[in-house]
C-alpha cells in the first residue's frame, strides 16, 4: 500500500505536477462566452469568471452570436437610467425599463434625480404674497415663511381663545 502511493508521489513529481488538484485540472478550456483559455476550479465550471457567467446568463446566448431575420423582436424600450436601446428577442427575457440589474439600481437608488421639476405657485395665507415652489414634493407649504406661519397660527390661536372666554363672560 505505502509502496502505491509513493511510486503515485514520484510519478507526479517526475512528470511535473507538484500536486493532485494540479494534475487534475492541468487541462486547459475555453470560456463560452468571451472563448478565452482558462483553467476551470470545479468539473462543472463553463465561464472564465463570474463576469462571463452572469452575462452568459443574461443574454442566454452566446457574445458573438448576432440575431437573424428568423428571431423575431418581441418589444424595444429604451433604458431609464443610461438611454441605452434594448431590443427584446427572447421571450423568457423580462426587461420592461432597464438595459441590466446596474442601471435598475442606480435608477432606484437616486430616483429624484431623474423626476421632472414640477412648478407650482400660490399666494401665502398670511400676507397674500405670490410664491413660486419648484420642489415636487412640497405640497403641502401655504406661507412664504416661517414667520408668516407663526404669525398666521398665533392669530387662529388668538381669535379661538377670544371666542372662548367671550361665550364664559355672556
Amino acid at each position: 500500500m505505502r509502496k502505491e502511493i509513493f511510486s503515485q508521489i514520484m510519478k507526479r513529481k517526475v512528470s511535473g505536477v507538484d500536486s493532485v488538484w494540479e494534475e487534475r485540472h492541468a487541462y486547459g478550456m475555453k470560456c463560452q462566452w468571451c472563448e478565452k483559455e482558462f483553467t476551470p476550479l470545479k468539473s462543472w465550471q463553463k465561464y472564465c469568471s463570474p463576469a462571463c457567467r452572469v452575462a452568459a446568463n443574461r443574454k442566454r446566448l452566446p457574445k458573438n452570436e448576432v440575431h437573424t431575420q428568423e428571431a423575431v423582436l418581441i418589444r424595444s424600450f429604451r433604458c431609464l437610467q443610461c438611454g441605452e436601446v434594448v431590443n427584446v428577442y427572447d421571450p423568457s427575457d423580462n426587461r420592461f425599463k432597464f438595459c441590466c440589474v446596474h442601471c435598475e439600481k442606480l435608477y432606484w437608488k437616486h430616483p429624484e434625480k431623474k423626476r421632472e421639476k414640477g412648478i407650482r405657485q400660490f399666494q401665502c395665507h398670511a400676507c397674500g404674497k405670490n410664491v413660486i415652489v419648484t420642489d415636487p414634493l412640497d405640497r403641502r407649504r401655504f406661507y412664504c415663511s416661517e414667520t408668516c406661519r407663526e404669525a398666521q397660527h398665533r392669530a387662529k390661536r388668538k381669535a379661538i381663545r377670544a371666542e372662548k372666554y367671550q361665550g364664559v363672560s355672556s
